[in-house]
């Protein structure tokens, strides 16, 4: 049975919703969640420098804004596993999401991946390729997508 489960999560309306899935389908006293968040390195701080000082705000603006946003959806997304009686932690990567979910899922010997699911045209899947359907591909375990329109 699945005991550690990677909650991959991009800040998006559609974070909640994974969220929700995954408290109703595991069980605090059976599963270890780890809640993953990757931010693009276009718009990140540096990793040993999470801390958002005057300079950053004034010289990274965009970097600092996606840093503080980031931050308080990774507080929510653990306070609201937590208070639903789960043992979790959570880990801000920047990086591309893709290889990042995958790293992190093989590092934590994640037994399940969970994510969402961009509903996208075609063409601008064309242009944009399925983050999902990339971890699908390369993960080394199940995925479970949850495709709810928000």
């Amino acid at each position: 049975m699945y005991s550690s489960v990677l909650i991959a999560i991009d800040g998006s309306a559609r974070s909640r919703g994974i969220l929700e899935t995954v408290s109703r389908f595991c069980e605090p006293a059976r599963h270890q969640l780890h809640v993953l968040l990757a931010v693009d390195v276009a718009y990140a701080l540096a990793e040993e420098n999470r801390r958002i000082s005057a300079f950053d705000q004034s010289e990274y603006p965009a970097a600092s804004h996606e840093q503080q946003m980031a931050d308080m959806t990774m507080q929510q997304a653990v306070d609201y596993l937590r208070t639903r009686g789960f043992q979790t932690e959570g880990n801000l990567v920047n990086g591309d999401p893709v290889s990042t979910i995958v790293a992190e899922a093989k590092r934590l010997e994640s037994d399940l991946i969970v994510m969402g699911h961009r509903h996208l045209s075609r063409l601008d899947r064309m242009l944009d390729p399925s983050i999902s359907s990339k971890v699908i591909d390369k993960a080394g375990c199940p995925v479970l997508v949850d495709a709810r329109h928000v």
